[in-house]
């Protein structure tokens, strides 16, 4: 069994009958009926990937300098976002 991430991929460090565990990528799959395929995982990764590229994309075509938390932040009951904002060039007035 293999631990696909967006750098490659490698074999989980934790495996067991019942789980499989990568504590450097925060993935831990447990088996309720017959475990995944390498070949599942596979394209798992690969949709994630993609989507996580269609997400960068939709920010960039968004134009603005605001990181999501922070844009979401402007909610009153959202106001503790600012803290999980780690985009580096964020220009939203908490950050300066």
């Amino acid at each position: 069994m293999n631990c696909h991430h967006r750098d490659g991929v490698h074999p989980f460090p934790v495996e067991t009958d019942t789980m499989a565990r990568c504590p450097e990528h925060g993935i831990t799959l447990l088996w309720h009926g017959d475990p995944i395929t390498n070949t599942e995982l596979a394209q798992a990764a690969a949709a994630e990937s993609r989507l996580d590229d269609l997400l960068a994309h939709a920010e960039e075509l968004r134009g603005d300098t605001h990181s999501p938390p922070c844009r979401a932040a402007r909610l009153p009951h959202l106001t503790d976002g600012h803290t999980h904002c780690r985009r580096a060039d964020c220009a939203c007035p908490c950050h300066t």
